[in-house]
């Protein structure tokens, strides 16, 4: 009789295959700078998951980390937008938070389902062998917390509450914004009308997905960082020139540019989104700082996966942040969240997870619902 779960290094499906093998052959900074992890692959139900493994790796990503999830990210924006006498002393409590989640091996985990992206769409499960599953990880990683990451109740509400009955950590992560593609408020927002005139607009040239060749990646690596990296946060995952152009030539994302009417090769703006289990992602966003906030980049750039998305008739989680603008173009706010399994694990490794559960949950989640974030 076939297993139920199964547990191997290589990917079973062609379009794992096709995503992971540049990793798999190269290791994983090949797809980011700042990204450490080790590869497995999980099959059950007939659906396979990519699964990263991680023992401490404090310098990591936030997309394999916890640790930077909720200390080095959060330093980092206490620095950046709070006044020196508020943000000294919840520096200082943050560091010891940090030094009791470092001594509590908070970054021993296995992440499910994670793509090395920031949002990591569940394929339709009903989840009824995830009894099976918790039980072969917990085999394969008995030192490991299991961590389920992206999930909210639009696109994975039985894996919610198939993780609820499993008695797992059920932690407010962040709120993402989710748009309908037969939304009425996707379809009739007047601000989604304007980007989309505005993409149009001839002042700048659109430069479509076929319209790419191997040469732009150094450009749209560099727009990438400015935004990603440079202005929001260094904990995001650093992805490499040749990530970039891999995804683009294997088709898993398409990209769109902007870029001056004169006939230079230099790009304004880019923006890549594709398809992950049935629902949009948009992984891939970066324009050009310096130019004039008239020209109105990001708001041409947004347009295109919503409106890729309609075309598509799929649904679109376009991540988190700037809340209000997404909302004016018909997102409906979802709460994220991600479940860990740390029941057999001794306490002192269960404590860290039962303190972020309560703070998420106090203080997190009525404050990102009620400033629409």
């Amino acid at each position: 009789m076939d297993k139920v779960v199964d547990i191997a290094k290589e990917p079973v499906s062609a379009k794992l295959r096709s995503w992971f093998g540049p990793v798999l052959s190269h290791g994983s900074q090949w797809c980011a700078s700042n990204l450490l992890t080790q590869f497995a692959f999980l099959t059950v139900d007939g659906l396979e998951f990519p699964l990263t493994i991680n023992d401490s790796e404090w310098d990591n990503s936030w997309v394999c980390s916890p640790y930077t999830h909720y200390i080095s990210y959060a330093l980092e924006e206490i620095s950046r937008v709070t006044p020196a006498g508020v943000s000294l002393p919840v520096s200082h409590l943050l560091r010891a938070l940090g030094k009791w989640f470092r001594s509590a091996e908070l970054n021993r985990v296995v992440v499910v389902n994670n793509w090395l992206m920031s949002t990591n769409p569940w394929p339709a499960w009903n989840a009824e062998s995830l009894a099976s599953v918790i039980h072969a990880l917990q085999e394969e990683w008995p030192s490991h917390a299991l961590v389920f990451r992206s999930l909210n109740e639009r696109e994975s509400g039985p894996l919610l509450q198939a993780l609820q009955k499993a008695k797992a950590n059920r932690i407010p992560s962040r709120q993402v914004w989710w748009f309908d593609p037969k939304s009425p408020a996707v379809r009739q927002s007047r601000d989604l009308r304007k980007d989309t005139n505005l993409l149009k607009r001839g002042d700048l040239v659109r430069l479509e997905n076929e319209d790419f060749d191997e040469s732009y990646f150094a450009q749209v690596r560099a727009l990438y960082e400015d935004l990603y990296i440079r202005k929001y946060s260094r904990h995001n995952p650093c992805y490499t020139e040749q990530w970039l152009r891999h995804l683009w030539a294997a088709g898993h994302l398409r990209f769109t540019g902007i870029k001056e009417p004169s006939g230079s090769s230099r790009m304004a703006g880019v923006e890549a989104c594709g398809l992950v289990n049935d629902v949009m992602v948009s992984p891939v966003v970066g324009y050009d700082t310096s130019l004039p906030q008239s020209l109105g980049l990001y708001r041409r750039l947004a347009a295109v996966p919503v409106l890729t998305a309609r075309e598509c008739g799929v649904p679109l989680n376009l991540s988190a942040g700037v809340g209000r603008f997404k909302r004016l173009r018909g997102g409906e706010a979802v709460m994220e969240y991600l479940a860990v399994i740390d029941s057999h694990l001794p306490a002192n490794r269960r404590f860290p997870w039962r303190f972020i559960e309560i703070l998420s949950r106090g203080l997190l989640a009525p404050a990102v619902q009620g400033l629409r974030l």
